[in-house]
């Protein structure tokens, strides 16, 4: 095993390598972790394990509880119940630079008054590392994060992806058993988002990064995870894959979120196979039940607007429900058309054709992509 880890090790240090390094550590175990503030309970009964070398985000709606979880981890917060071990020790009671965790926050926190090489080099002071192998350290990070030429520069002489990469250098060079990362790319704009995504899973590749990352943004965990653990009022909902958590929701909740959109609230007709149900106006459907359903149930269908099928007004066939378009949005990658039917509210649909407002459709909506809950999750919206 030392003979395969040291070149790896090496090769991390000249830029070269392709393989991934060895995580620093195998496993994170976090069992029951609760945190109150007063009567409100922000973090209930919260059990996750971690590998080391994954990256997860924690993800839901502001208040679900994500930050004040990564809060207890960082030791910031001192969690009222529960466990947090690291390759079998526990962490809970131990001070928060002592668990030598990484952590980047959303508004950077440099230091204005040190140049970017002193910002990055702060943590490896503070440690006590001698001065040749903070220069040397520095140097490492700062290529990595492509600013090598910016050291001298001062935070304010940088544009804000800039800073966030120095914030993100000034957190791995450390070394750190564990990177913490709270919503570090809400203050960019969308074309810097982007970029800073691609960034951020490289180094976590290159480096061997252990990483739980926060954020309310769906297509940011779906493109950094290797999975996502869904929060809402401070309860774990769903962990998965990015596909499985995006195709195979667990709730009403967790498929709007994670953008189905058209939610219909119906009432269950027959539930052997394929579930058979009729909305309000008395629209017959035929979906795949999600859940116990049993005939006479309410229950909430929910269906993405990228599997709806918009037809020519006149066809008709299973599933398919005539409609008149309302209103019709270039949204980059496609057109999304807002139809009024037969169904509860409108039905958005995404599709490449350009539909105009007032335009007769007909809306196909397959039983295999109209998935069907149980009524407790139809009040279960954002």
């Amino acid at each position: 095993m030392q003979a395969q880890a040291q070149p790896q090790r090496a090769a991390t240090k000249d830029l070269v390598t392709t393989e991934r390094p060895a995580p620093r550590i195998e496993w994170l175990r976090i069992r029951n972790l609760t945190k109150r503030f007063g009567d409100l309970a922000a973090l209930r009964d919260f059990d996750l394990d971690v590998r080391g070398g994954e990256f997860i985000s924690l993800l839901g709606p502001s208040g679900c509880g994500k930050t004040t979880a990564l809060n207890c981890l960082a030791g910031l917060l001192e969690p009222d119940d529960g466990e947090i071990e690291l390759d079998g020790e526990s962490v809970v009671r131990i001070s928060p630079e002592r668990r030598r965790f990484g952590m980047v926050f959303q508004n950077y926190a440099l230091f204005p008054h040190l140049t970017v090489g002193r910002n990055v080099a702060f943590g490896l002071e503070m440690q006590r590392v001698p001065k040749a192998r903070i220069g040397e350290r520095v140097d490492r990070v700062l290529t990595l994060v492509r600013l090598g030429d910016q050291r001298d520069k001062y935070p304010a002489q940088l544009s804000g992806g800039q800073q966030q990469r120095i914030a993100i250098a000034r957190a791995v060079v450390t070394e750190p058993r564990l990177m913490l990362m709270d919503e570090p790319l809400s203050n960019l704009d969308a074309k810097l988002r982007l970029e800073m995504r691609t960034e951020i899973r490289r180094l976590h590749q290159a480096l061997g990064l252990t990483t739980i990352y926060v954020t309310h943004d769906q297509e940011e965990a779906l493109s950094l995870s290797d999975r996502i653990v869904l929060m809402r009022q401070g309860l774990i909902r769903q962990v998965g894959t990015p596909r499985e958590v995006y195709l195979e929701p667990a709730s009403a909740y967790a498929a709007n979120f994670l953008g189905a959109r058209n939610l219909l609230p119906v009432r269950v007709v027959a539930a052997a196979g394929d579930v058979q149900i009729e909305t309000g106006s008395g629209v017959t459907l035929t979906g795949t039940p999600r859940g116990d359903l049993a005939p006479g149930d309410e229950a909430i269908a929910v269906i993405r607007p990228e599997h709806i099928s918009l037809l020519a007004q006149g066809q008709d066939g299973v599933n398919t429900v005539p409609g008149l378009v309302e209103t019709v949005e270039f949204v980059g990658n496609g057109i999304e058309v807002s139809v009024r039917s037969g169904l509860t509210g409108e039905i958005i649909a995404r599709t490449e054709d350009l539909w105009r407002q007032g335009d007769g459709v007909a809306l196909r909506l397959p039983a295999e992509r109209l998935l069907v809950f149980p009524a407790e999750d139809a009040g279960e919206t954002i």
